[in-house]
């Protein structure tokens, strides 16, 4: 499981929020591509080419939420020369907020293959 966190001005709106903090060039959506790429992994190399946030939901009284990501991906298989493009594939995400120090902190789905060194022998 991949997490990461973003320093935020915690608003009321937690839809607009994060969808600013993912909009194309920005460090959160680099951090999110990456771990959507470890998480596709298994399908081939693959390389998100779009992504759009859905489905936010969010509790204020305890803090935390959830979200789907709508992504477009191309896959390569190097061995074989070939691309694939595959669209509209989804992944879950949740998040809590740390309003003492002012954090996000974004959960993905238990799906992601996490890298081993135990992978590499």
């Amino acid at each position: 499981m991949d997490t990461f966190k973003i320093k935020a001005n915690l608003p009321e709106d937690m839809e607009s929020l994060l969808k600013g903090l993912f909009s194309a060039g920005s460090m959160p959506y680099e951090l999110l591509k990456q771990a959507l790429e470890r998480e596709f992994r298994p399908h081939g190399a693959p390389e998100v080419k779009k992504m759009e946030i859905d489905r936010i939901k969010f509790k204020p009284a305890a803090g935390n939420g959830s979200f789907r990501v709508v992504l477009d991906i191309d896959y390569t298989f190097g061995c074989e020369d070939l691309l694939r493009a595959r669209k509209n594939e989804t992944s879950e995400w949740t998040f809590s907020t740390d309003t003492e120090d002012g954090y996000i902190i974004f959960y993905s789905s238990p799906a992601i293959d996490s890298r081993s060194t135990a992978d590499e022998f």
